[in-house]
């Protein structure tokens, strides 16, 4: 079976029926497994004459059109379309000349990229009309995909699960004398935690293990808070002992603790969303030697990635014994997200949120 989703086998039929079952019905699906690695490369895998070419993380977009509802019905049209008239040989345009191909091996080439861009290229080589009318009919909803997925993939049982232990955390640490601050913030533009990290997710985005919701990690928090207040001690603004105060050093533990940030799962709307960065010069970049310059004459590399959507609203928290501590703190928090930002490619406007 081609298509985009391969599995051995005994294991192919089921896979695929899975995920076009949870996601034609509006179902939730485990984003954290469809973006693992060690599930991928079949999940994005294809047959290439004859030959299993694995997946790897530029086949990201792959991932992406296989959760995405528009494709499912599409595909599901095409492969109907498949059964009936599979056998019909089409004129194709091969450079100078044109070859004859059956439909069905048409359609297989089509389901196998499972990309808009490289639709549009088989079919405009088609040069029997009926025949391309008749694909981009069945193709229609597919060929205006929007590649954001909607927050109805993430399970709002686990979610509420995930954040009702939170609560239960944070409601026994008011017990003990802690104090606990939030601050719910809207992302100003796009969010990519993880990237490039060395892990078992080649995703660029950090999706929990177990609840497969994007989130960002109370490190992360802790780290971005203390970046920035290291600043405000070099321009005077903290004095070193609310630093260590609120952070510790060799000799004393902080006192505040930082709680992973959720982000704000009600409604439907696109949560996350493929993004792309364009290497221009790849071949200045890979020659070590430094004898290749940049020019316009080298072909852009587009490298995919995941994104936390602009406008979605996180939770954050953290808690201290020190009431006044914890008000301070939340100030700092919010000051850092607002003014310098928190992941990858700050530099680029990713990662602020407005306060």
């Amino acid at each position: 079976m081609k298509g985009i989703f391969i599995l051995p086998k005994d294991l192919n039929l089921n896979a695929y029926a899975l995920i076009d079952n949870q996601v034609l019905r509006g179902l939730p699906i485990n984003l954290g497994l469809i973006f693992n690695k060690y599930v991928n490369k079949f999940a994005t895998g294809y047959l290439k004459n004859d030959n299993w070419i694995e997946g790897k993380q530029s086949d990201i977009k792959r991932q992406v059109y296989l959760l995405k509802e528009e494709r499912a019905k599409s595909f599901k049209n095409l492969r109907d379309l498949r059964d009936i008239k599979g056998k019909i040989r089409v004129t194709i345009r091969d450079g100078r000349g044109t070859i004859q191909k059956y439909l069905y091996e048409i359609i297989d080439e089509i389901l196998e990229v499972c990309d808009i861009e490289e639709t549009f290229k088989i079919i405009k080589n088609i040069q029997n009309d009926g025949i391309k009318k008749e694909l981009n009919k069945n193709l229609e909803i597919f060929l205006r995909t929007n590649l954001c997925l909607l927050t109805n993939l993430v399970d709002k049982k686990f979610y509420q699960s995930f954040y009702n232990r939170m609560k239960i955390v944070q409601a026994n640490l008011r017990m003990q004398g802690y104090f606990v601050e939030e601050a719910i913030l809207g992302l100003n533009w796009r969010l990519v935690i993880n990237l490039g990290a060395a892990s078992v997710y080649e995703t660029s985005l950090l999706f929990h293990r177990n609840y497969s919701i994007p989130y960002i990690p109370g490190s992360a928090v802790k780290g971005v808070t203390n970046h920035y207040a290291i600043m405000l001690r070099e321009e005077g603004k903290i004095t070193n002992e609310e630093y260590v105060q609120i952070f510790g050093s060799q000799d004393k533990k902080g006192e505040a603790i930082f709680f992973d940030a959720l982000p704000l799962m009600g409604g439907e709307k696109d949560v996350i969303v493929l993004d792309v960065m364009n290497v221009h010069y790849p071949d200045y970049y890979r020659d070590e030697s430094g004898r290749t310059p940049p020019g316009d004459w080298m072909n852009p590399n587009p490298i995919f990635f995941l994104a936390v959507e602009k406008g979605t609203r996180f939770r954050f928290a953290l808690a201290s014994k020190d009431k006044d501590l914890a008000e301070k703190t939340k100030e700092l928090l919010k000051e850092a997200l607002e003014k310098i930002g928190i992941g990858a490619k700050t530099s680029a406007g990713y990662g602020y949120f407005e306060v």
